[in-house]
């Protein structure tokens, strides 16, 4: 059962707001020492229109043609267009956004229908996603892209624990700066594990489910 919440706000909008469960938790990847749940974030429209505006900030100046939301970010993804596009708002002003979603095959690789891959081969491309740990979900994403021939235009994110990845910034609401606590482990150097505590649940793009 999740407990002993705090609830973090964002330091470029005090409405967008995070809540966190410290424990012992797992990723695909790792263990973490806290649940960052992004449910309200992410389905709330206001908050999801206010995430959008904030995020759209970092690439007014960014052409961009497609929105990749990966995540469950599909509604800032729209809002994240419908704000870059807006008119008088800079080099996209106008501009047809579009905001697509990759299907994962069960090889667990991300790829696009024949009907989505105009959407993504000779163009911009902006990638959203909700947490940027380690990184390795964000790789995959980007060998996509570019499998596809898309070019990546920038890289947008609810939180991050990294401030770039293969040289190029990622924007996100959230940094480790910004919370309390935030460590990421290998599942056979995890300190929590060594001291014989079990975890409290797993954590998926989804959000969290409890052992």
């Amino acid at each position: 059962m999740l407990m002993n919440c705090v609830t973090v706000a964002a330091k470029g909008n005090r409405r967008i707001r995070l809540n966190i469960y410290p424990g012992h938790y797992a990723t695909s990847h790792a263990h973490v020492d806290n649940y960052f749940s992004m449910t309200e974030v992410r389905t709330d429209c206001v908050m999801a229109a206010e995430a959008a505006e904030l995020l759209a900030s970092h690439f007014r100046f960014t052409p961009v043609d497609t929105v990749i939301s990966l995540e469950y970010t599909q509604i800032i993804g729209a809002f994240v267009a419908q704000a870059l596009s807006a008119p008088g708002r800079d080099i996209n002003s106008g501009a047809d956004i579009h905001v697509v979603t990759p299907q994962v095959n069960s090889n667990n690789q991300l790829t696009f229908s024949s009907d989505m891959q105009p959407y993504v081969t000779g163009k911009n491309v902006l990638l959203l996603l909700s947490t940027v740990s380690t990184g390795r979900s964000l790789a995959r994403a980007v060998e996509c892209i570019r499998y596809y021939g898309g070019s990546l235009a920038g890289i947008g994110s609810i939180f991050s624990a990294i401030g770039e990845s293969g040289g190029m910034p990622v924007r996100s609401i959230f940094t480790s700066a910004d919370l309390s606590a935030y460590n990421s482990y290998r599942s056979d150097e995890c300190p929590f594990c060594k001291s014989g505590r079990k975890l409290d649940g797993f954590i998926t793009t989804a959000g969290y489910t409890e052992i």
